[in-house]
Order: C-alpha cells, then sequence, then structure tokens
C-alpha cells in the first residue's frame, strides 16, 4: 500500500535514534517485495514503544537478508497466528520469531555513585544487582555501601539484604544473581523502586512466542531486551534459576558447586518443539546485532549450522 507523500513516517519520527547504516538498508527494501512489508510497517507505526518493537524485527531481517537468506515476514500458521519472519537458504527453512522486553522504567539517566565501585573489590564470584532510593546523601550511600560490603563477604547465591537507616528508611538493597566467571564482584544496576523479576518477563515472552511456533518446522525464538546484563535473567528463564548444590563426595573446598533448578523453559521434556533460543541487546542505533544462542541438544539435529552461519558477522559482511 503506497503512502501520501505528506503523511507521518515512522522512520522519520525515530531516524535520530537509529543506526543510520541500517536504516539506510532498511529504506532500500522498497524494491523487494517481501521486506518491503517490514519496511511499510515501520513507515506506519508512528507510537515510540510497537515502532521500536517492529525495530527489533528490521534488525533480524537485516542481518539474515545480509548472510543471503531468502525471507518472508508474517507467515501465518495453521493455528491462525504467524511467524515474524521464515527464512531459507541452502535448501533448509526455519521460522523465527523476535519479542523485545522493554526497558521499563530503568531507562531514566540514574545517578551512580562512585562509592560503589567498591563492591567490585570483594573477591566474590558473584553477579549482584543492587538498588537505591532516590536523593540519598552521601552519608546514606556510605551507609549502604558498607552494609551491602558487608553482607556479600558472606552472602551464598540468591540471598539478598535490604538496608535500612537508623530510622527505618529504605536506603536501598541488594542481591546475589548469579555466579560469574570472574574472581570479583561483577555490579548491576537494579531499578531504585525495586528489584524486578526480569526472569519471569522474559519467560512470560518465551511462552507467548511458542504458541506462535509453525508446526511440524523447526522454530527460533530471539528474545531482545535493553540490558547487557539480562542475558543472566536470559539464561535463569531457559535453563532454569541458579541453585548452589552440595556434594559430600568431593574433595573439601570442591563440594560446593553451581547448578540450575528444574523450573527453566527447557526443563525435562517440557516444550521439545523448541530447540534453539537466542539473546540480543537491543540498541536501536547499534549497525550489527551480538546475538548469544542456546541449543536444548548438542547434535546438530537441525539448522544449527545453517542459523550459526547466518548470525556471525563474517557472514553478514
Amino acid at each position: 500500500m503506497s503512502r501520501p507523500a505528506d503523511s507521518p513516517d515512522g522512520l522519520d519520527r525515530y531516524q535520530t535514534e537509529l543506526s543510520s547504516e541500517v536504516l539506510e538498508r532498511v529504506r532500500s527494501w522498497s524494491s523487494q517485495p517481501e521486506l518491503s512489508v517490514l519496511l511499510e510497517r515501520l513507515r506506519h507505526t508512528l507510537d515510540r514503544r510497537p515502532f521500536m518493537d517492529v525495530w527489533a524485527e528490521a534488525m533480524v531481517a537485516d542481518r539474515f537478508h545480509r548472510a543471503g537468506c531468502e525471507l518472508a515476514v508474517e507467515v501465518p500458521t495453521p493455528n491462525g497466528r504467524s511467524c515474524d519472519l521464515r527464512v531459507r537458504r541452502d535448501g533448509r527453512e526455519f521460522f523465527v520469531h523476535i519479542k523485545r522486553l522493554h526497558a521499563g522504567r530503568r531507562s531514566r539517566h540514574i545517578r551512580i555513585s562512585p562509592r560503589l565501585r567498591v563492591l567490585e573489590g570483594i573477591r566474590r564470584p558473584w553477579l549482584v544487582r543492587i538498588r537505591w532510593a532516590d536523593g540519598l546523601t552521601d552519608e546514606d550511600m556510605q551507609e549502604l555501601v558498607v552494609r551491602c560490603s558487608e553482607f556479600l563477604l558472606h552472602a551464598n547465591l540468591g540471598d539478598e539484604l535490604t538496608v535500612r537507616s537508623e530510622h527505618g528508611h529504605e536506603l536501598g538493597g541488594i542481591r546475589v544473581v548469579a555466579p560469574w566467571e570472574g574472581k570479583t564482584v561483577s555490579l548491576a544496576i537494579g531499578l531504585p523502586e525495586g528489584f524486578q523479576e526480569r526472569g519471569q518477563k522474559i519467560r512470560r515472552v518465551m511462552e507467548r512466542a511458542m504458541r506462535q511456533f509453525m508446526p511440524g518446522s523447526d522454530n527460533i525464538i530471539m528474545v531482545a531486551t535493553p540490558y547487557a546484563d539480562d542475558l543472566a535473567d536470559f539464561d535463569s528463564a531457559l535453563l532454569g534459576s541458579n541453585i548452589e548444590q552440595w556434594n559430600p563426595s568431593q574433595p573439601p573446598g570442591q563440594r560446593m558447586n553451581w547448578g540450575r533448578a528444574e523450573d527453566g523453559f527447557w526443563q525435562g521434556r517440557a516444550r521439545e518443539a523448541s530447540q534453539v533460543m537466542g539473546w540480543f541487546r537491543f540498541r536501536p542505533s547499534a549497525d550489527d546485532l551480538d546475538v548469544t544462542l542456546r541449543f536444548r541438544n548438542e547434535r546438530d539435529t537441525m539448522n544449527h549450522r545453517l542459523l550459526l552461519a547466518c548470525l556471525t558477522s563474517e557472514e553478514s559482511e
């Protein structure tokens, strides 16, 4: 459907927030029947939130298109739903479902005190999420950091602390989210008004995407979220919550290890139609995607190699 020349255009409205390189490539889709459908959706979507949802789809489509794939957009399924993309290359085919988790209130600018960096020197191999109340004085922030430092010296995976002043006012809180490969604490900034169960939200996104699967075909869910530390929440939603496991058969000093609880999207034989899952940090101004893929079965039982090839930077040059 053609647009009047003077009608509002979503791409024009948000172009300052978008990668100029990707935007140029997307605008060139007008001469390509399948991708022009996605281009027109971007042009006709004027509200920011739904526009960015479509832009996430466009970023994925751009990657596959540059990798030489044949694409179809909004492919209907027999149950009355639709798949975001059908991808074909080298005689293989799979269907892609792209879901974006919105930023929420954490997208606003917050002042990060340099005092918090003290926590990153604590020698514990934890990814830690911290939050604090708005308007803390420097003395309050110092009190928060001291209490959190003491807590982290003895905290275990999943432990959480709420810090209050001597008058009972909440200063903030801290939670041990996951193990990580470093020797000292890795700090992630939480919402000032409280921790949000982003893992649960990501899990609901996965469930919603699976209801759109093409029956009898290979389906891939790709989850886009705005923060780098969301990868830990993505893995928890997919593989299970991080837990500590005690194994008395191991030598002293090695008996405590980390594992996954039985609450993941891929737990047991549940949802066997889902075999591949992807995550990427959604940054509208980024020229390329940095995709993390998770495979349920390490054997090459479907288009794993093709998918990897399409989503690597080398293939899309």
